[in-house]
């Protein structure tokens, strides 16, 4: 069982890690259009403030186009490990099945799913909402980067570095939380079984 769960683990982060590259690429694409404006806007000689850059309608759309990404790479999150997270008790649950106990041999799926969304950590959070504040922590360090590049009158190359840091940090959590899920419903299964 516990190569399966390995194996279910690798598949996830395969698939996050797809999820965020992609998010990240087009992110990047946007964050240094913006900031290239930004520059030009200025002029030669002159550093950029963050003032000018909440001056900038092209700022403002890059906001709105955040928030669209960030909310897009949540929802693909949630829609993933939900599958994953009841494929994998499912995998439990039947893998420790009893011979010949046809009646308790399907794990149902209303309780399974009121399983997988119960709180059980001492943060008091469901792991979507701990999703959901790892999407909403990477859109303010992302703004907090491009604003500190601002204020420090670094390179556009500089800037995709940060951002590119900012986003294996996410990518690092969302790792995090698939291997503490996983382990927790492996146990809930055993448990219920």
């Amino acid at each position: 069982q516990e190569e399966k769960t390995l194996k279910n683990i690798k598949e996830v982060n395969e698939e996050l890690k797809k999820y965020f590259s992609k998010s990240l690429i087009r992110l990047i694409a946007q964050f240094e259009a913006t900031y290239d404006k930004l520059l030009l806007t200025v002029g030669e000689g002159r550093t950029p403030t963050p003032a000018d850059l909440y001056n900038l309608d092209k700022y403002w759309e890059l906001q709105n186009q955040l928030r669209i990404e960030l909310q897009k790479l949540g929802d693909k999150q949630i829609t993933l490990l939900s599958k994953k997270f009841m494929e994998q008790y499912a995998e439990i649950y039947e893998g420790i099945a009893i011979k010949g106990d046809l009646m308790f041999r399907k794990a149902d799926t209303a309780a399974v799913a009121q399983i997988i969304n119960q709180i059980w950590c001492a943060d008091g959070k469901s792991w979507s909402q701990r999703i959901w504040e790892n999407t909403d922590l990477l859109q303010q360090t992302l703004n907090d980067g491009l604003v500190d590049c601002v204020i420090a009158g670094s390179k556009t190359s500089q800037l995709k570095e940060i951002l590119q840091d900012r986003f294996n940090v996410s990518y690092n959590r969302a790792d995090a939380l698939v291997r503490t899920e996983m382990a927790h419903i492996q146990t809930q299964a055993a448990k219920q079984r």
